[in-house]
Formats: C-alpha cells, sequence, structure tokens
C-alpha cells in the first residue's frame, strides 16, 4: 500500500499530516506522541509506541520465554 500526503510551513516548523488510514492504523489520538527513528540516512520508521515501553515488553517477552514452565506452574 501506497500512501501520499503534503507537508505545509507552519511558523518554523514543516508539518505533515498523516492519511486517516496511518491514524487508524496506529489508533492515534488528537496530541498523541509519535516516535521517529532513523532506519537509514533518507528512511525514517514511525511510531506511536515508546521506545523505552518497546525495550521493556521485549525483554519481558525473554523473561517470560526462558521462565515459561515456571510461570506455568504457578497459575496453577
Amino acid at each position: 500500500m501506497v500512501l501520499r500526503s503534503r507537508t505545509r510551513q507552519q511558523g518554523g516548523s514543516t508539518i505533515a499530516t498523516l492519511p486517516a488510514e496511518v491514524a487508524r492504523r496506529l489508533a492515534l489520538a488528537p496530541g498523541q506522541e509519535l516516535y521517529w527513528r532513523e532506519i537509514r540516512p533518507g528512511e525514517w520508521a514511525v511510531s506511536a509506541l515508546d521506545p523505552a515501553r518497546a525495550e521493556a515488553l521485549e525483554a519481558h517477552e525473554r523473561v517470560v520465554e526462558r521462565y515459561r514452565e515456571v510461570f506455568a506452574r504457578l497459575a496453577l
């Protein structure tokens, strides 16, 4: 899927409007922060998920996977 949008000048900033489909898929609310990460020069990834939170969730997944049997027994 390829979506297009345009930029515009607002004060000293350049503003880009997100297509409605992008906002819907990211479950964005007005005023919500977005996090931009440069993948390589000229290519960026944008996410509504805080990178620190994503890192914590990944660490949690590693712990749960490593101790899956322990957690299963505790759940009984």
